[in-house]
């Protein structure tokens, strides 16, 4: 299966691996999902990203935890983290999803999120029904930047491309700050290592776009 290196990854490459990893932080794996995971690589739910040479090592790390459990136990174990880390019960020892917790006060619904809903509002797009969540949440802004990216490889369109470099550059403001709290808190080992691999994703040169950020 071909690989790719950051020189030679187009957009779609990366708007696709940006929906995968997206997919991760939204909600609790659930059995079928875990199954993927434990594939090769190269075949299974990962791929997109495995496909990309400089994330591999970290989506082989997070492949390995998956493999590693039980089966009979993985997605219990794996939601009890999924819940202490982004759905707050973990108290402190929690990695909250959101831009708005990472920046100013640390207050959810903050400044962050209010730029957000603007610009969803500019886009044309609102948060899903099923997704009641804030503006600023990881996986909206990470939505957000796939689309974009999407629209800017087919079409040109200016304004594609400056959403583009502003959510790399909130992104690339806060993630850091997220992947560090996942590796601290992360019972699971197995978000730990997908937060490295997003941050890294994030910081990948995209030809023509990214470099702009």
């Amino acid at each position: 299966m071909t690989t790719l290196t950051s020189a030679s990854l187009p957009v779609t490459a990366f708007a696709e691996a940006i929906n995968t990893i997206a997919a991760l932080f939204g909600a609790p794996l659930e059995q079928a999902v875990l199954a993927e995971i434990r594939l090769p690589v190269m075949a299974g739910a990962l791929a997109p990203l495995a496909r990309i040479d400089a994330l591999r090592p970290g989506v082989e790390t997070a492949a390995a935890v998956v493999r590693d459990l039980d089966p009979a136990q993985a997605e219990s174990l794996l939601n009890v983290a999924f819940c202490r880390l982004f759905l707050g019960s973990g108290g402190p020892m929690s990695a909250p999803p959101y831009e708005s917790a990472y920046q100013g006060s640390g207050r959810l619904y903050q400044e962050p999120a209010g730029e957000m809903a603007l610009l969803l509002q500019r886009r044309g797009r609102r948060t899903a029904e099923d997704f009641p969540e804030a503006p600023d949440h990881l996986v909206i802004e990470l939505a957000l930047l796939s689309e974009a990216l999407e629209f800017a490889a087919s079409s040109g369109n200016v304004d594609d491309g400056e959403t583009v470099t502003m959510l790399l550059t909130r992104l690339r403001g806060w993630v850091p700050d997220f992947v560090a709290a996942c590796q601290t808190h992360d019972s699971s080992g197995f978000y730990a290592a997908v937060a490295g691999v997003l941050d890294l994703l994030l910081n990948l040169p995209i030809p023509g776009i990214a470099s702009a950020a």
